[in-house]
């Protein structure tokens, strides 16, 4: 048997920061870890997504060249050219980060983890005894369980990241953050795109001005989109995969695709755990956890995904490190997830903060709006990205900003002024009277303040 002052139950994001800042503080770290340490967003999510979504945008921008007086690049894509730069770089950003680990004095085992009691953990052969355990085990895709679907064969963000090429017909089952970056890079490079929601409309965590126009714009970019969809099966034919179910209107519908993306959201990374015998209470959303991120085991905690709060990259670091804090000097540390920016990296952007607006009215808030085109600002209408808008939800009378919503050039990065004028409870009036830098498209922000101030 194997023992050690502090077990990390996964390699991700979370887990690998609760590693790094471990250690110095014990005297012996292990990390169990199935895969390769750093997880998905650096194999399979976050980072790979962003660069096939900026190799999109810039041969858009190719395509879009003579705006500038420049010549427009006629040639066709190769997407397995583009496949393999993500590749090169994903590679060259995870290269030696188990070693950097193990270097540091990190024992690493490789395999599958189960409990055997509740400071006993079986990787394999191996049963290691650890005094304080971290789970961050992460999270995987959730298929729905549609008929037919595991038969026929589908794609999820794992596997659609190692396509060589582009299917000619593919239909993205979901139409969240997910769903929307592969239909656009899917779109970019040659596919015909079929987004297909079953909430009544797409992005449907968005305020709803944000999701209309995102629809209005995607379907300009010749992404097809389908709300409110009920399928009743999938079926493998002669010309491909069948969908079969009832649109929005009521009516029957049949599409035939040469591949599906299953884009349904992700669920907790439980499976073969054996939780139980560790003490750890847990339901389908992840295992639960008090402020301090400690589970009703008192020597055990849990971070990132696997606890199913806010499923967020930036989240699962943060909480990593709060995690491993409380673990090792009992700090009785917490996050406050008040004030959450997110963002799509779509093209246009999409981010938010805060209340929609709907969200702030069921709330009982005295609501205020106001917008500012990007078709109005001088520095959109150089680069030729008119594209979008900025809302600021503020309430009426004191002026506090209650969120904030764009969907537009750069949104991922404007979205934080207004983060950080909420934490600091400025209000739309501080913001209104600021002075922001000429020609900026953080000027939308200041504008969409004034605007909401009547």
């Amino acid at each position: 048997m194997d023992s050690v002052e502090l077990l990390i139950i996964g390699g991700g994001t979370a887990g690998e920061t609760a590693a790094g800042k471990a250690i110095g503080a014990v005297n012996s770290i292990a990390v169990v870890e199935q895969d390769r340490v750093g997880g998905d967003c650096v194999y399979n999510a976050c980072i790979p997504t962003k660069v096939l979504v900026h190799a999109a945008r810039v041969y858009k921008r190719m395509n879009n060249a003579a705006f500038f007086g420049l010549p427009d690049a006629d040639v066709r894509a190769d997407y397995a050219k583009v496949k393999a730069a993500k590749d090169d770089f994903i590679n060259n950003i995870s290269q030696g980060r188990d070693r950097k680990l193990e270097a540091k004095g990190v024992r690493l085992y490789r395999g599958q983890a189960r409990f055997r009691s509740p400071h006993e953990v079986e990787v394999g052969d191996t049963l290691i005894r650890a005094d304080k355990i971290i789970i961050t085990t992460g999270s995987a895709p959730s298929v729905p369980p549609i008929p037919g679907l595991a038969e026929t064969g589908y794609l999820t963000n794992v596997t659609a990241l190692q396509l060589e090429q582009i299917p000619e017909r593919i239909a993205i089952i979901g139409g969240g953050a997910v769903g929307v970056e592969f239909a656009q890079i899917f779109n970019a490079f040659g596919g015909q795109v079929h987004i297909i929601e079953s909430a009544d409309r797409l992005l449907a965590n968005e305020d709803a001005d944000i999701s209309s126009t995102a629809r209005v714009l995607f379907e300009k970019a010749g992404i097809k989109v389908s709300a409110a969809v009920k399928i009743s099966k999938i079926e493998t034919t002669a010309s491909g995969k069948l969908i079969s179910g009832v649109d929005g209107k009521g009516q029957e519908f049949q599409e035939v695709f040469s591949e599906i993306l299953v884009a349904t959201g992700r669920r907790p990374v439980l499976d073969d755990l054996n939780l139980k015998d560790a003490g750890v209470d847990f339901t389908r959303k992840g295992i639960m956890v008090n402020d301090n991120l400690r589970t009703s085991a008192g020597h055990i905690w849990a971070a990132g995904d696997v606890t199913g709060i806010a499923l967020y990259t930036f989240v699962a670091w943060e909480q990593g490190g709060v995690a491993v804090e409380n673990a090792l000097n009992n700090s009785g540390r917490s996050l406050n997830y008040d004030i959450l920016p997110h963002a799509t990296f779509s093209d246009p952007e999409i981010a938010g903060v805060g209340l929609t607006e709907q969200a702030a009215k069921e709330q009982g808030f005295k609501v205020s709006t106001g917008t500012f085109n990007y078709a109005d600002l001088t520095r959109a209408m150089a680069a030729d990205e008119t594209e979008g808008f900025i809302k600021i939800i503020a309430e009426s009378g004191t002026g506090r900003i209650l969120g904030g919503h764009i969907i537009g050039n750069e949104a991922s990065s404007l979205i934080h002024e207004v983060a950080a004028a909420m934490i600091r409870k400025a209000t739309i009036q501080d913001i209104g009277g600021t002075f922001h830098a000429f020609p900026t498209l953080s000027e939308g922000v200041r504008y969409a303040c004034q605007a909401a101030q009547g």
